[in-house]
């Protein structure tokens, strides 16, 4: 969990870091979104050594991201900059940013 954490940390990192040039980051938010799919997959197969507790935050995430995804199919079409920055910036990274801490919470109790 250690090597998925830090892969995952050093990705939001750059990604956040890259936002300073907006279409970099862009680019990265799609490779990070990439991995932390990848990366939460792997963990639904480690579901049952995980608590109570670590499981909720996990389902939790799970039901954000699927209905941020369900999201993009409702959607016709975007008006006005602040929703593309809604949508396409700041819940994708407020997820990114949950995973971290998720990913941490479960480095910290395998320890």
């Amino acid at each position: 969990m250690k090597t998925v954490f830090n892969i995952n940390k050093f990705l939001v990192i750059a990604t956040t870091i890259l936002y300073l040039t907006f279409y970099l980051g862009l680019y990265a938010q799609i490779l990070l979104g990439a991995v932390q799919l990848i990366s939460a997959l792997g963990i639904l197969f480690l579901w049952k050594q995980y608590n109570n507790k670590q499981q909720k935050h996990i389902t939790l995430y799970w039901i954000l991201t699927l209905c941020y995804g369900l999201g993009w199919l409702i959607v016709k079409d975007l008006n006005g900059l602040f929703l593309v920055v809604l949508l396409i910036i700041i819940i994708p990274m407020s997820l990114a940013y949950y995973f971290t801490w998720i990913l941490n919470y479960l480095k910290k109790t395998e320890l």
